[in-house]
């Protein structure tokens, strides 16, 4: 019965999937954006993301005002991100700014192997696809969704020549290996919780976070090249692209080292830049 039940389940949120993608699909990429924001701002207070939340961004140690408008921010850009995934080949780039072209210009001048390395924060598919668009290939780990018929779906979605895709295990990591012996890219976002990961200090608490990127880097000797986006008032967006790191750089850090090092570095300094735009609904500190 619990099986009948889950079968069901899974393909009523399927068709109320498609339905939305395709409801929203008559629209442009800033109607979807701004509806997905009101709607999850809306409703995201009355769900248990609201506190997880609140509880995250305590790290922060911000006034009760700050805090309150942060979480009712969060919730919005959230909601965007979100519809944004419906219209993503909608989005016009020419709304978009690059912060040091120049340094993608010194990456693609290098010749090993690369590890572009992101956090959940400004719109992170457009992220990646900023760097597909200027020529490299990509090879990315996702942690699939529990539906497996939306899971198929977004996957089949998101196929490029120039962009891989694989399902996050074992089978990933053969990949992601494979893809740096033949000198090719790798595109991750390494800034949420790992249940299997190493304890590191995060924002002055213990919190678990994912080593395979720093395994795979110092193994392979590969550059760790860090890039993010932000969303601007007006809708548009910047990609900042930081200085790579490397290997000469790290190579004398062990993995917890270089680990910690990039999430000090990079993501407490992007989040501080830009905290309503970083996704806090991860139970990020949950050991």
């Amino acid at each position: 019965m619990k099986n009948i039940f889950k079968i069901f389940r899974n393909h009523l949120e399927f068709i109320t999937f498609l339905i939305l993608k395709n409801i929203m699909g008559l629209f442009s990429f800033n109607f979807a954006s701004n509806f997905g924001g009101a709607i999850v701002g809306f409703f995201g207070r009355y769900t248990k993301y609201k506190q997880i939340i609140k509880h995250n961004i305590k790290v922060l140690n911000l006034s009760n005002k700050a805090g309150s408008n942060l979480v009712k921010n969060n919730l919005k850009e959230t909601g965007k991100v979100f519809f944004e995934f419906f219209n993503i080949n909608k989005f016009d780039w020419e709304n978009i700014s690059i912060d040091n072209m120049y340094v993608l210009d010194e990456i693609k001048a290098h010749k090993s192997p690369k590890i572009f390395i992101s956090a959940h924060i400004g719109n992170w598919e457009l992220t990646r696809n900023f760097i597909l668009r200027n020529g490299f290939t990509l090879h990315s780990v996702y942690r699939h969704a529990n539906n497996e018929k939306i899971d198929n779906y977004i996957q089949k979605y998101r196929r490029n020549d120039n962009a891989f895709f694989y399902k996050k295990g074992s089978e990933s990591a053969k990949s992601m290996i494979k893809a740096l012996k033949k000198k090719e890219d790798l595109a991750l976002l390494i800034d949420q919780r790992d249940s299997s990961g190493l304890e590191i200090n995060f924002f002055g608490k213990k919190a678990l976070a994912t080593d395979g990127f720093a395994n795979l880097a110092i193994k392979y000797k590969t550059m760790i090249c860090p890039v993010y986006s932000i969303r601007n008032k007006n809708g548009t967006f910047k990609i900042i692209i930081e200085e790579p790191m490397h290997y000469d750089q790290y190579k004398n850090y062990n993995t917890k080292e270089l680990v910690e090092i990039v999430h000090k570095k990079y993501f407490e300094k992007w989040i501080v830049r830009s905290p309503s735009q970083w996704l806090w609904v991860h139970q990020r500190w949950k050991l």
